[in-house]
């Protein structure tokens, strides 16, 4: 698939108002020409929403984890309908939590995690860098990197306070809550929530038109919809 994620394909793998989604994860890889580790670990995987045709390019094997093991059946079908014969034999599922990893990665991808990890009702934004910290020193191989991909907080949120995840204490982020980092790509303004996964059909089209409106918002804001960071593990 490479550095080109079709419209089908992020579709596919973030679930949700995919093509906002997908731009953060586009302007890593153009930063990353040429990006190939041997191990890469997907957290937080669901039954519409698995990153893992995205890794097998960039990552010899690809484990492919989700905090509840009755929800992988569901993400393996969902991948094995998307990867040939000779891709899913490089994949392996497993449960994973991310506040108790076992194992070390040349690449782990966090995607929608850390949010619903670290609500704003019994967490922090120090239990959100701690968390951090952990898994690039503790799980990760020298030099590997840490992706993570979260909601972010714009301009409208006063408005959606008691919307959806947000009545749950799911974390939204402002670009300042974030610690530092190697990388950070954002996008999105208005690509706040998903109507399609509300509205179908009609909900595509709702997600697709504030998607383009966000492609001439986006340079002008300072808060997106959307944080990709890169955490590194020195050498």
């Amino acid at each position: 698939m490479g550095l080109r994620v079709t419209t089908k394909a992020a579709l596919a793998c973030f679930g949700w108002s995919a093509r906002a989604w997908a731009r953060p994860w586009r302007a890593f890889l153009r930063a990353h020409p040429g990006l190939r580790v041997g191990d890469a670990l997907e957290v937080g995987v669901g039954p519409r929403s698995s990153l893992v045709p995205l890794l097998l390019p960039l990552a010899d094997r690809v484990e492919c984890s989700a905090f509840d093991a009755a929800a992988l059946p569901a993400v393996q079908a969902l991948n094995a309908r998307r990867l040939g014969p000779a891709e899913s034999a490089r994949v392996r599922y497993t449960r994973q939590d991310v506040t108790a990893l076992q194992g070390r990665w040349d690449l782990i991808v966090l995607k929608s995690v850390l949010g619903g990890v670290h609500r704003v009702h019994d967490s922090t934004l120090a239990d959100v860098h701690a968390t951090i910290a952990r898994v690039v020193d503790g799980h990760l191989n020298p030099g590997g990197l840490l992706l993570t991909l979260d909601n972010g907080r714009t301009a409208l949120e006063p408005l959606l306070r008691h919307a959806g995840a947000r009545r749950n204490g799911w974390r939204f982020f402002a670009r300042e809550d974030w610690p530092p980092a190697q990388e950070r790509h954002g996008f999105g303004v208005l690509s706040v929530a998903s109507a399609a996964t509300r509205l179908g059909a009609v909900g595509r089209l709702v997600d697709d038109g504030l998607y383009a409106l966000d492609c001439a918002l986006s340079p002008l804001a300072r808060q997106h919809a959307v944080h990709l960071h890169v955490f590194q593990r020195r050498a």
